[in-house]
């Protein structure tokens, strides 16, 4: 059995290590809901693409549906689409961060995840207490 030390201090690495992953998670899901947005305004640009500027289009705003022309709606979407990418690269970028801060913190503590990595020592032939790290 742990000292009441230790046994407190793989806690806070746990605490440290599940809040990692939760932002990693949280920043991911946020990461796809920006590209399907992406996505989104993509194919609306599709579809306007071959329609006479002067055409009747109906965009929302907020949650009001006002009646534009394609010649007004479609470069307001490729702005839009334009914020959305630039934002989704940015994210892409957090994202890459974060994987790295959680990977260095796992080495740092040497904390394992079960079904992940490399394989657990047979019971009775674990390292020295140094050598175990946190198990998750």
């Amino acid at each position: 059995m742990s000292a009441p030390g230790s046994l407190k201090s793989e806690q806070a690495i746990l605490g440290r290590f599940q809040e990692l992953r939760s932002e990693l998670d949280g920043l991911a899901g946020r990461a796809n809901n920006v590209q399907a947005e992406l996505n989104d305004h993509d194919l609306v640009l599709k579809t306007l693409e071959p329609l006479d500027g002067g055409r009747k289009c109906y965009r929302l705003v907020g949650e009001v549906l006002v009646e534009r022309t394609v010649a007004e709606v479609a470069p307001a979407v490729r702005s839009n689409r334009d914020q959305l990418s630039l934002a989704l690269t940015k994210m892409q970028e957090q994202l890459e961060r974060k994987k790295k801060a959680l990977a260095d913190f796992q080495e740092q503590y040497k904390v394992r995840v079960k079904g992940e990595g490399t394989a657990e020592p047979a019971p009775g032939q674990a390292g020295p207490a140094s050598s175990r790290g946190v198990m998750v």
